[in-house]
């Protein structure tokens, strides 16, 4: 494995830009492969055998491509089949970001809420992380299911937004009055704006994708595996379908144009 591979992001949609936003700023060196599972969204409300074996597939694809590292930026595949990327990975460095977001949540926090999609929540993969942690911390989830598509059709900033955003955390303020919240799916930091200004000032909001990055830094830094070549990076984003939103949400998110996009299958 060389120090100049890509590094392999992947995720169901388009959320994992997140993640790839966050590297393209911290590492601009970086070479970049993201793989979005479009056509097969959402995962969240699938089994999970079927998520198990879409991970599978998604990963031999990745490292066809000969990546460095990979990042599980996907909440639902963090939290039911890490296990089936960390078998095909071997020695390559797998970063998820359950792991990430709850190390983060845990040095602010012992009221933490924990909004994802319902396949996240029903594995119990935030509290039970959080808890090897910090045993004493109070733990609060949501599924909030409606998120994902909502971003996927591009309302960022629709009004429809605020509505559902409201029906799903305002309890969370008012009744459990958190300290933090978790950004458990990698499509929320589209939408964080909306779930800042319902929670208030007095919450931190953690995003995962940034303390996945951070992650990945350390531990392309401990295999001397940083790219030492001082050029720019080159993204290369690969889809299992294109919706007609996908390249504009994906550009105006990323602020940088996205030149390289393929459909690919994986089947």
């Amino acid at each position: 494995m060389y120090s100049s591979n890509p590094i392999g992001v992947f995720d169901s949609g388009i959320g994992g830009l997140s993640v790839v936003k966050s590297i393209m700023q911290k590492l601009p060196h970086e070479d970049i492969i993201y793989f979005g599972d479009i056509a097969r969204i959402p995962y969240g409300t699938k089994s999970v055998a079927t998520i198990k074996k879409f991970t599978e597939q998604t990963v031999r694809f990745l490292l066809k491509q000969e990546v460095k590292a990979i990042i599980i930026a996907c909440n639902t595949i963090s939290a039911v089949a890490k296990d089936t990327v960390l078998q095909l990975a071997g020695n390559i460095p797998v970063i998820d970001v359950i792991s990430a977001g709850t190390k983060a949540s845990c040095a602010i926090s012992n009221k933490i809420g924990i909004i994802a999609t319902p396949a996240t929540i029903n594995s119990n993969a935030y509290p039970r992380a959080i808890h090897q942690i910090n045993p004493v911390a109070e733990v609060y989830t949501k599924a909030c299911a409606l998120f994902v598509p909502l971003v996927e059709e591009g309302f960022i900033e629709h009004p429809a937004l605020e509505l559902i955003a409201r029906e799903y955390l305002q309890n969370m303020v008012d009744q459990h009055r958190i300290d933090s919240l978790v950004l458990g799916c990698t499509h929320y930091p589209l939408i964080s704006k909306t779930i800042a200004k319902i929670m208030g000032d007095k919450v931190t909001i953690i995003d995962p994708a940034i303390t996945a990055c951070e992650e990945l830094i350390a531990k392309l830094t401990q295999n001397n595996s940083l790219n030492p070549h001082p050029t720019e990076g080159v993204y290369k984003f690969y889809v299992t379908d294109i919706p007609v939103k996908f390249q504009a949400i994906g550009e105006l998110f990323l602020n940088h144009p996205i030149e390289h996009l393929e459909v690919v299958s994986v089947e």
